[in-house]
């Protein structure tokens, strides 16, 4: 995450705590499905199999299904940006795309369509892990919990050794942004219900346009984005 100034690195984190409200949401309305945890869906679909629970494993499959859709989806939108647009804009042209996916799954469940508001967060969570996409890959991990840690644990021993003594506390601050954003998501959903996704609308939203705003200042002034 060094690679990446400041900006950039509060972006992630911010980016992260939403993830971690969407999944809360997610676990609690699905009855304890993800919409972004895949390893725990991919668990609880095969489980659901061996016990012959077969609409527990359609629904697992289908959420595994619509996120990888969101990944394809983000990944394609910023191959296609960066072909067509100058350097920098297609971090921007996703965050936009992720504002509007959410909106529609808030204004699907104010329509009364529950289940696809809420499915369609999954679409989205996929496609936001396109924003950090670094040569095809995934550069910064905004929904992978175990892999962040994983890789908090390895910095924290290279720091022991003599090798970088700040990496690993942006892995626990990428971690420590999912786990909160859980815990607002879940407090949210307490007292909000499935309204609370417009809370996830409002949050990707301005986040969005507050990234957006302040990149292109540092444009204007020469300065890297």
């Amino acid at each position: 995450m060094l690679d990446y100034r400041l900006g950039e690195r509060l972006l992630a984190w911010y980016l992260s705590s939403i993830t971690g409200f969407i999944d809360a949401i997610g676990f609690i309305y699905l009855g304890g499905f993800f919409l972004s945890f895949m390893s725990g869906n991919t668990t609880r679909m095969t489980a659901s199999a061996s016990e012959g629970l077969w609409d527990m494993t359609g629904k697992g499959a289908g959420l595994m299904g619509l996120f990888l859709l969101g990944v394809m989806l983000g990944a394609m939108i910023q191959r296609e940006s960066a072909r067509r647009l100058a350097y920098g804009r297609p971090r921007e042209v996703l965050l936009v795309f992720v504002s509007l996916t959410s909106i529609l799954s808030a204004t699907l469940v104010t329509l009364g369509l529950s289940t696809p508001g809420v499915l369609t967060l999954s679409f989205v969570v996929g496609a936001m892990n396109s924003i950090f996409e670094k040569n095809g890959e995934v550069a910064i991990s905004l929904t992978y919990a175990t892999g962040t840690l994983v890789k908090m644990a390895q910095r924290f021993v290279g720091a022991l050794y003599g090798e970088g003594h700040r990496e690993w506390t942006h892995h626990l601050l990428l971690w420590l942004s999912l786990a909160c954003g859980s815990i607002l998501g879940g407090l949210c959903y307490m007292h909000l219900q499935l309204h609370a996704i417009w809370v996830v609308a409002t949050a990707i939203t301005g986040g969005a346009t507050v990234a957006i705003v302040l990149r292109e200042r540092r444009r204007l002034t020469g300065l890297h984005v």
